[in-house]
């Protein structure tokens, strides 16, 4: 059975553990025991951003550790789709089945999130009942909607001495020496990125300490491809091979088609060429795996075939070595803005005639028909939809591109006017409205007044009249 790597077998267990960071655990804990006490922060969500290697995801685990937190861990970087990320986040709003365990929401390398997916995402953190965590090497990239629902918690990058003391405390309990020297040397180098100077102790353990100043030297500079592809294509030594892919900045699936791409024209047998190809078809398995499975570890046993597996397959052309981009790369690269150009309409087709995704293609297959032989058309088209001037080169082509945009540009004006004469007519008739409805009103309002005015005096006794009271004069008159 090998060995099990150094920076998973030393991995701080416990908080007070982590080197040189008690402000941040401060901080950590603090925001953890308010969710234990039935009291959740308002930002439910911790933000730890630092260098790498400063210790943001071993605080995770410790603290899931500590606290018997249950952690399901994604990784934003992993090409996964804002689909797959929430599936896993609504985890944050259910307890365990058995209620025994909380779980803790781990999101890894928060700063590679994709904008379209982070206003969700945001969504989903201001629903969770249990804590989310994520971690990010530059806060600066992590989307706005994600950094404002989550409480920021800086880690500081560890010094020279930080790192030494780890290494040396590593190398008490493994009970070997290694030269100062060779210790300065590894510190200094990993840039206080612990996991890095850890990775590079037990290398030099095992492989001797001969070969420590050549492998420390490819840990200096960040490599470009054609670099990794020299040390692939440029030996024989499977340990040398494998450090190509030390600091380059490219996943191993991207990797591997360079590597795909240059087989045929390093090697001088057919059957030696067989060999190599088989390597990165072995390569190609444990990547597919990985994918499916989630099991990233298997990205090591894909990294070595594809490199070491490559070297040893047989004997390389020497002198200068040429090397050629993919051609899947190539071509992806060159059909980039076509492909966005073609998204776009496809989005604004489904939007303005309330198609689906497929019903939309379609569609636009009639309407690139339409754009190519009737331009008058093809200009309606173009105001309905919304169509940018590239959308509509996209569609009609470079020749008619310009007479249909010039079309559809007098057409915006001219429903301008009429919208503008319409709003005129509309504004001229509510004020003829509003001015009969004040007449009417009026008159009803006097009716009302005359009507009831009648009623009161309807209403009003009539008032008895008095007798004229006889005298002895009238008597003595009628006589």
């Amino acid at each position: 059975m090998p060995e099990l790597p150094w920076v998973e077998k030393y991995r701080p267990r416990r908080l007070s553990e982590i080197v040189n960071q008690e402000d941040a655990i401060e901080k950590v804990k603090s925001w953890i025991e308010k969710w234990l006490h039935g009291n959740p922060p308002k930002k439910k969500a911790l933000l730890l951003a630092g260098p790498p290697g400063s210790g943001k995801t071993t605080t995770v685990y410790a603290l899931a550790n500590e606290y018997n937190f249950e952690v399901i861990e994604l990784n934003a970087s992993d090409e996964r789709t804002y689909e797959k990320i929430a599936r896993y986040v609504q985890a944050a709003y259910t307890m365990d089945i058995l209620g025994k365990r909380r779980k803790l929401i781990f999101l890894d390398e928060a700063d590679n999130i994709e904008p379209s997916g982070a206003k969700e995402i945001a969504k989903l953190i201001d629903r969770a009942r249990n804590p989310i965590i994520m971690a990010a090497n530059k806060y600066w990239e992590v989307p706005k909607e994600i950094r404002d629902k989550a409480e920021l918690v800086e880690y500081r990058r560890l010094s020279v001495r930080d790192v030494m003391n780890a290494l040396i405390r590593i190398l008490k309990r493994e009970g070997i020496t290694v030269p100062k020297d060779i210790l300065y040397e590894i510190a200094k180098r990993s840039s206080g990125d612990l996991r890095a100077a850890i990775n590079d102790l037990q290398t030099v353990v095992v492989g001797g300490y001969e070969d420590a100043k050549q492998v420390l030297a490819y840990r200096d500079v960040e490599k470009t491809v054609f670099q990794a592809l020299g040390l692939v294509f440029g030996s024989d030594n499977a340990k040398r091979a494998k450090m190509a892919t030390w600091n380059l900045d490219m996943t191993p699936d991207e990797f591997l088609l360079w590597v795909d791409e240059n087989i045929p024209h390093m090697y001088l047998k057919p059957e030696e060429m067989a060999k190599a190809y088989e390597a990165i078809s072995r390569a190609d398995i444990y990547l597919g795996r990985a994918q499916r499975t989630g099991n990233y570890s298997l990205w090591k046993y894909a990294i070595d075939m594809m490199t070491a597996g490559v070297a040893v397959a047989g004997t390389k052309k020497r002198g200068f070595a040429k090397f050629y981009p993919p051609n899947t790369l190539k071509m992806l690269a060159e059909s980039k803005e076509e492909r966005s150009l073609r998204d776009s309409i496809i989005k604004k087709i489904m939007r303005e005639m309330h198609m689906s995704k497929l019903e939309a293609i379609e569609t636009m297959k009639i309407i690139r028909t339409i754009f190519e032989n009737n331009l008058d058309l093809a200009a309606h088209f173009t105001v309905f939809l919304g169509l940018s001037e590239k959308e509509v080169e996209f569609l009609a082509g470079k020749e008619n591109a310009g007479t249909i945009w010039g079309k559809a540009l007098a057409l915006r004006r001219k429903l301008k006017l009429t919208k503008r004469e319409e709003e005129k007519v509309e504004e001229k008739v509510e004020e003829e409205i509003e001015e009969e409805v004040e007449e009417e009103v009026e008159e009803e309002a006097e009716e009302e007044i005359k009507e009831e005015e009648e009623k009161k005096e309807e209403e009003k006794p009539k008032e008895k009249r008095k007798g004229k009271q006889a005298t002895l004069f009238d008597f003595l008159g009628k006589k």
